[in-house]
This record gives structure tokens, sequence and C-alpha cells, in this order.
């Protein structure tokens, strides 16, 4: 995310509506400094008051994200990039992290207890395999409030082999038997360099008796519904 542009857009809809940063500071038991480095892109607030802040000015949680007005016609293409970048965003400062805390180990036992269990890590590694994001990460919260009542999941995918087509299905089972197996996508790599690594994003939609599923990488990003509970 655009942290200078949330942070322009932020002030735009406070100006707009006619308050200081302290007025709005206020309202959100705050203080104006908080709200001076939000607006300077400094730092996001915090996933707390995601809510309350976009009632306030008066926009979407996408359009906050996202640092612009959305058209209705874009809202559905807005909230699905933020669901991946929120996911994306937070691998990246996964990695940061770990980068800081190698600089600062200094100490020849931690850094060969590191290496040690990273080369163990490597060596029971699976070559393919899913994990799902933390349920308490920030990145899992925003999602969920990306999603509505019915909420999120996100998954990140890795690889160590190389592939021209990733198959998406899907299996409905009843009492634990296995009932059938069908395919929803193909998601074609012919040509380019398949991914080591993507994000999976599932949200449900119980009102509709449907599910979004979106399957996203470096390159490419795929999404489609598909009918659940029927009959």
């Amino acid at each position: 995310m655009d942290l200078i542009k949330i942070g322009k857009y932020i002030a735009e809809k406070r100006k707009a509506l006619g308050l200081t940063q302290k007025q709005l500071a206020e309202k959100l038991n705050m203080s104006d400094k908080s709200v001076s480095k939000w607006e300077r892109g400094i730092c996001l607030p915090d996933v707390s008051i995601y809510m309350e802040l976009c009632s306030i000015l008066r926009i979407s949680i996408n359009e906050f994200l996202t640092g612009e007005d959305i058209g209705a016609e874009n809202v559905i293409e807005k909230s699905d990039s933020n669901l991946i970048q929120i996911t994306k965003e937070s691998k990246k400062k996964q990695k940061n992290l770990k980068t800081i805390l190698a600089v600062v180990t200094v100490f020849a036992v931690i850094v060969s207890a590191i290496l040690g269990t990273l080369f163990f890590h490597k060596l029971i590694q699976p070559k393919n395999y899913i994990t799902a994001v933390d349920q308490t990460s920030t990145e899992m919260k925003t999602a969920e409030l990306l999603s509505g009542t019915d909420g999120a999941y996100l998954f990140h995918y890795f690889t160590k082999d190389e592939f021209k087509t990733l198959t998406i299905y899907v299996s409905e089972y009843q009492s634990g038997t296995l009932i059938s197996k069908s395919k929803v996508a193909d998601l074609d790599y012919d040509g380019i360099d398949s991914p080591s690594r993507g994000v999976i994003a599932v949200v449900p939609d119980f009102e509709s008796f449907k599910v979004k599923l979106i399957v996203a990488d470096d390159y490419t990003k795929y999404s489609t519904d598909f009918p659940i509970l029927g009959q």
C-alpha cells in the first residue's frame, strides 16, 4: 500500500469535512500527532480503528486502503487487489524483520543455532505445501474487514516444482465421504516462469450460497465464484 497516497487521502477527506487534525484525533480518542503521522505517510493507523476512521471520513475500507475514491463499478476489483496486497506486504514485513534480527545477532553461538534450524527445516520441508495465514495477524483482520460479515480465509502456497498449469479443484464431502471432485479453474503459465509462491483467498458469501476464490502470484491474478450448500 502507498502510505503517502493514503495519507494525502485522509488529509483531503478530513479537510473536506472541515475537521482539524486535533478534532479528528479527539473523535478517535488519539493524539493529533498520530493523525499528523498518518497524513504525512509515516505510518498507517492501527487496524483496530480502520472502520471507525472510515466512518468518520465517510469512506469505505477499500477506498481507505487504496487512497482514492472508488466508483461502484470498480469496488469488486479493488477489494480483490487490496486482499492480495495486504498479504504480500505482510510477507515483506516478515522478511525485513528477519533481516534486522540477523544483523543484531552478534554472538556466534546464536548465529550457528539459527543456521542450524534453517538447515533442518530446509531438509524436512516438503516440495509443495500450503500454510494458512494466522487468524490473529493484521493482514487477516484487514482481510476480514474487507470481506464483510462472512469473513475470509487467506493461504500462502509454496512450490519447488516448475509447472505449466496450476489446476484448482473443489471436492465435496458428506459425513466425511468424498462425493465429488470437479475442476474449477486452470491457470496457464506456458511460456512464462511458474511462480515459487503465491496467495489463495477464499471469501464465502453464505447469503448467496457461493464462495469467491482468488489465486494470485507475482505474475497473474485469477478470480472465480462457485456455488456451495446447493440443495
